[in-house]
């Protein structure tokens, strides 16, 4: 018995709607080009005014984590001297110099208030040395006849005073020795200060004047000095270094301990990836397939071939050799398991 074309098209279509609702699922995945960058990025950029600008950003969050400005005086001339023999592509740790930037004017503030605390420590030797032992012999004398005059005077306001408590005296008799008692105290004080200086020097209210300006210089140079140390610029991070061919851009160090995925998306298969079972993708030249973990999306929609794309992040697991910064990838997003009618209704983009 033979059938008709119409026939075995009929049974064909009815075989495919009975596939199409048996509970039957398949796995739903999508493709698409991926490219690697790195988990972070340091950069090291000049910026507005003549000034440069460390930052360092976490990509995987698209946050700025570290961020540091130099900025220099009104007619400073700042240089940046890259570290010698520092190439594209060389990698280094953490925390090594790889930049400095001279300021002439900071060499010049230390230069000029290091040449003050000379004067004033030259100031201070000049002004502590004593004076000829003669002199100072002399003024000894001076020192001693002062007390002796001064118990004198002591001796006869005691007897005063007492006349003056049983009014033999008036007040104005009585003052004359007291001015007299008081005057020699003066005197003994005056003679005494005149010793010590021809000993020390200048008096100790001046010396103390001095080591004042010498210690606020001291400060002054050690607050420069310890400004001077953070123009050596450091690498926050361990990573390959590369010269930035940007505007304005002078340093890229990335890091390779980690690197991520960034994977366009096409609007209409947003909605799955909150399914996401795997990520996998293959190098160029290799066959192996290597895992990968969804991280977020970014907020941004771009076009890309006249098609709206959202860009997936996934961080890479564990440290892969053959993978760089910049290199595209051939990527596989493995979402959840569908019914073969739905799997089909997804793939033609209906919408009930």
């Amino acid at each position: 018995m033979r059938f008709s074309r119409r026939t075995i098209l009929s049974v064909i279509l009815v075989l495919l709607i009975v596939v199409m609702f048996l509970p039957i699922k398949v796995p739903y995945s999508f493709e698409a080009t991926a490219l690697v960058f790195p988990s972070r990025e340091w950069y090291f950029n000049k910026g507005q005014d003549d000034s440069y600008v460390s930052e360092l950003h976490d990509l995987k969050t698209n946050v700025i984590i570290n961020l540091k400005g130099y900025k220099f005086e009104r007619g400073d001339i700042a240089e940046v001297y890259i570290k010698e023999g520092l190439k594209s592509g060389d990698f280094i740790t953490q925390s090594d110099t790889i930049a400095y930037i001279h300021s002439y004017f900071i060499e010049n503030e230390i230069i000029r208030l290091e040449n003050l605390k000379d004067v004033e420590l030259a100031s201070l030797d000049a002004n502590t040395v004593g004076q000829k032992q003669e002199q100072i012999d002399e003024q000894e004398k001076e020192v001693a006849f002062a007390k002796q005059q001064l118990v004198l005077e002591e001796k006869n306001y005691n007897r005063q005073l007492k006349l003056f408590n049983d009014s033999v005296i008036s007040l104005a008799e009585f003052e004359i020795f007291d001015n007299g008692y008081q005057l020699a105290e003066i005197n003994v004080q005056i003679e005494s200060s005149e010793l010590l200086t021809l000993k020390t020097g200048r008096k100790p209210e001046e010396i103390k004047y001095i080591h004042q300006k010498i210690n606020s210089y001291s400060r002054e140079i050690e607050t420069l000095n310890n400004l001077k140390q953070q123009y050596y610029i450091k690498s926050p991070i361990s990573g390959v270094v590369n010269f930035n061919s940007t505007l304005n851009g002078i340093l890229t160090v990335s890091d390779t301990n980690q690197f991520m995925l960034k994977i366009p998306v096409k609007m209409y298969n947003i909605q799955y990836l909150d399914r996401i079972s795997a990520i996998r993708f293959s190098i160029p030249g290799y066959n192996d397939k290597i895992d990968a973990s969804f991280i977020d999306l970014d907020e941004n929609v771009n076009l890309m071939s006249n098609q709206q794309m959202v860009i997936a992040k996934a961080l890479i697991e564990g440290k892969i050799q053959k993978v760089y910064p910049g290199m595209a990838v051939s990527c596989k997003v493995m979402c959840d398991e569908i019914t073969i009618f739905e799997f089909l209704k997804r793939g033609i983009h209906l919408k009930f």
